[in-house]
């Protein structure tokens, strides 16, 4: 007897991601949790990498303008708010369809503590929000020197 499966690779995709979340602890770790869904109708996408000289995290805020974003750090929480405001002229229109959400987000993340929060940049253009998180100079390598003497 053949049993038909169904495969869900994105639904495991996510599911591997948060258990690696989980594995390598609260470095960058996302505060959002689920609760704070109700509170908010759309939460934008990030990325987040690492280089040898600090983060960089790329959050996607299309429609949003740099007037209704806000950007703070307390706490080595740094934490990404803001509006994205509807069309406010629906006289004439029958809309069939609404699928692009609107409203309030707030996005929060745990900075590590060996970063420098006094020299983050933030850069907005194009709907893409740019934070760059600069290392603390006790966290960047530093080469020792060898001495041989004989």
């Amino acid at each position: 007897m053949a049993y038909l499966t169904t495969r869900k690779p994105i639904g495991n995709l996510f599911n591997l991601h948060n258990e690696m979340g989980r594995l390598f602890g609260d470095l960058l770790s996302s505060q959002d949790g689920d609760s704070n869904t109700e509170n908010s109708s759309w939460m934008p996408t990030v990325d987040i990498s690492e280089t040898e000289n600090g983060f960089e995290i790329h959050a996607e805020l299309p429609g949003v303008t740099d007037d209704d974003l806000n950007v703070s750090v307390t706490d080595n929480l740094l934490t990404i708010k803001g509006e994205k405001r509807q069309e406010e002229k629906t006289e004439g229109k029958n809309y069939h369809r609404v699928e692009r959400r609107y409203g309030s987000f707030q996005r929060s993340f745990t900075l590590p503590r060996q970063v420098n929060t006094s020299d983050i940049k933030a850069g907005f253009k194009d709907g893409i929000l740019t934070l760059s998180i600069p290392k603390a100079e006790e966290a960047m390598p530093t080469e020792i020197q060898i001495n041989t003497s004989e």
